[in-house]
């Protein structure tokens, strides 16, 4: 088994080609994209994108769950920015308390109003059960819900503008093709004709609708250094990890199981994608983030007993029935990882 020489993304990553050299070319892209970025240039180019905006809608909607990015995202736009902000929450049926007291904190420490948009929780499991059985990944009505509560927000408050946290095109992007894509088309092609627009309007936002909004991901022009913005909302907004310490998913009580079953299904997990974007960033280096590969890889190993009778209690599957499905034949690849 080969590994990247600088992010330790396993030959496995799909797509992924090593060159000559040991180097993979999800880093020789990152290189090419961000050699010339100038982190002072790309946060006044943010500044003139607020301030337009602001011109013609002085308020703006945060998506947020309680976890790091949306909760800085709130931070920076509520003190560096000074705007006029309304929270966008999506209940995905699985909340945390963790999640829910760090969306209480930064609500009373902001000083801001957070919308909580609560679907159909019945629709919401059985769609869970369909993504799981066809695609062995649960997690797209989850990521296309949280996308929904900003637009649904926004249209209450006549808002034209969605701020989000969202990592991809930053310097800490992570995604695996066919994993963490969770476009509208994709997400109908895989539901069909099973759900109707009632059931899905508090979920699924289609693709016309977005035109309406203008969107703005925050990483992509700051420096999104995961390590100093734990720090930083710690001590500023009161934020917390879950009771295990975990500090990413912090929302999401059953995150270890779809993490779990990502490995099983392409031999590593979200969490081992979130240390190589930080490493190719430059942000963790080479033997630390090694050694959090494998401390998060090998507890990912073990099945996550409680939370994976939850979700199967919730969605109505068995063990067996899951244990059958057909996309869980990797190995964990961290073995190899020496």
């Amino acid at each position: 088994m080969k590994f990247c020489k600088k992010c330790l993304l396993p030959e496995t990553y799909p797509k992924l080609h090593l060159d000559s050299k040991g180097y993979c070319n999800v880093c020789v892209e990152h290189e090419n994209k961000f050699r010339d970025f100038d982190p002072d240039n790309a946060e006044r180019e943010l500044r003139r994108k607020l301030e337009k905006e602001r011109q013609t809608n002085n308020r703006f909607v945060v998506t947020c769950s309680g976890g790091i990015d949306s909760s800085y995202v709130l931070y920076l736009c509520k003190f560096k920015y000074g705007l006029d902000i309304v929270g966008a929450n999506f209940d995905h049926g699985f909340q945390s308390m963790t999640a829910k007291e760090n969306l209480r904190s930064l609500r009373r420490n902001l000083n801001i109003p957070i919308t909580t948009i609560r679907p159909s929780l019945e629709v919401l499991y059985r769609l869970y059960r369909d993504f799981l059985l066809k695609t062995g990944d649960f997690c797209s009505p989850c990521c296309q819900g949280c996308c929904r509560s900003g637009f649904i927000v926004a249209d209450r408050n006549n808002i034209k503008t969605i701020i989000h946290g969202g990592v991809a095109g930053s310097r800490v992007e992570f995604n695996v093709s066919g994993m963490l894509k969770h476009h509208y088309e994709r997400f109908m092609n895989i539901i069909g004709d099973d759900y109707s627009n009632e059931e899905l309007q508090d979920i699924v936002t289609p693709t016309e609708e977005f035109r309406k909004y203008n969107l703005i991901s925050l990483p992509q022009y700051l420096h999104w250094d995961e390590k100093k913005i734990i720090n930083l909302l710690g001590e500023e907004l009161n934020w917390k990890p879950l009771p295990d310490g975990r500090t990413r998913y912090v929302d999401c009580l059953v995150a270890n199981v779809a993490d779990y079953f990502l490995q099983r299904k392409f031999g590593f997990s979200r969490q081992w994608m979130i240390v190589s974007a930080n490493l190719r960033a430059g942000f963790i280096d080479f033997d630390e983030g090694r050694t959090m590969i494998k401390n998060k890889e090998e507890k990912i190993s073990e099945e996550p007993g409680e939370a994976f009778d939850l979700l199967l209690n919730k969605i109505g599957l068995t063990r067996r029935q899951v244990d059958e499905l057909p996309f869980y034949k990797r190995e964990p690849v961290v073995k190899y990882l020496v």
